[in-house]
């Protein structure tokens, strides 16, 4: 995920820069991988290679893999009650927010961290297993986390359900708020979400100022005082 260089990709793998690329010339040839100068302060400038869209989707069939293994009993799931007067989206909707459940109920027996900041830590590690996310930066007041590519990219240019419910996973095994301010499928860099700090800034409720709510085996969700959980 990202981009490399030759002697970054050598040194990660263990073999000759040669050797990486000569492989890099194929897979540019076929389309898997693009390159790219990024000039430089000194010297000539650096070739660094990311993965193509089409690259992409080839190394995210395991995640599709599980995304329909997710989809099939909540869609199978869904009751009359639910769909009723429904359309299309809303029913997507609801069953990608199932897909999101379905992921933070697989892995909440891995988060057992007592501060926000260890939760994030474990959280971005589980979740690097469904692609969901590759990095964690502390950002001053903000923990930001990343993921610079996505593991499914066309799905997730038809419908915002898959990055809602990705966001959402992410939310239901952290117990704390999430925003998302990028995302690849919109055409960023990467998939970005903030994740407060202090969640008392700018009007937004204080930890003191709210409640935790059980729900679903999962781990809290904050909940403002005098708010419905949401479902």
């Amino acid at each position: 995920r990202g981009s490399r260089s030759v002697a970054e990709l050598a040194e990660e793998i263990g073999v000759s820069a040669g050797s990486i690329r000569r492989h890099m010339d194929l897979m540019v040839a076929d389309r898997l991988v693009v390159s790219h100068l990024v000039r430089q302060s000194r010297g000539r400038p650096s070739t660094r290679y990311a993965l193509s869209e089409a690259g992409e989707e080839r190394t995210s069939a395991s995640h599709y893999q599980k995304l329909l293994d997710r989809l099939s009993p909540a869609l199978a799931n869904l009751s009359a009650e639910e769909i009723d007067g429904q359309d299309g989206r809303a029913v997507l909707d609801r069953l990608f927010d199932r897909v999101a459940e379905s992921v933070a109920r697989d892995h909440s027996s891995q988060i057992r961290g007592e501060s926000l900041g260890e939760r994030v830590y474990e959280v971005t590690v589980a979740l690097s297993h469904e692609g969901i996310l590759q990095e964690v930066e502390d950002a001053g007041d903000f923990f930001r986390l990343r993921n610079t590519g996505c593991p499914y990219r066309t799905t997730a240019s038809e419908t915002h359900a898959c990055c809602a419910a990705d966001r959402r996973a992410i939310e239901l095994l952290l117990g704390a708020p999430v925003e998302q301010i990028t995302t690849v499928a919109g055409g960023g860099a990467a998939c970005e979400y903030l994740v407060a700090k202090d969640v008392a800034r700018d009007g937004v409720a204080k930890h003191d100022d709210v409640r935790l709510v059980a729900g679903n085996g999962l781990l809290p969700v904050v909940e403002q005082k005098g708010t419905a959980p949401a479902r």
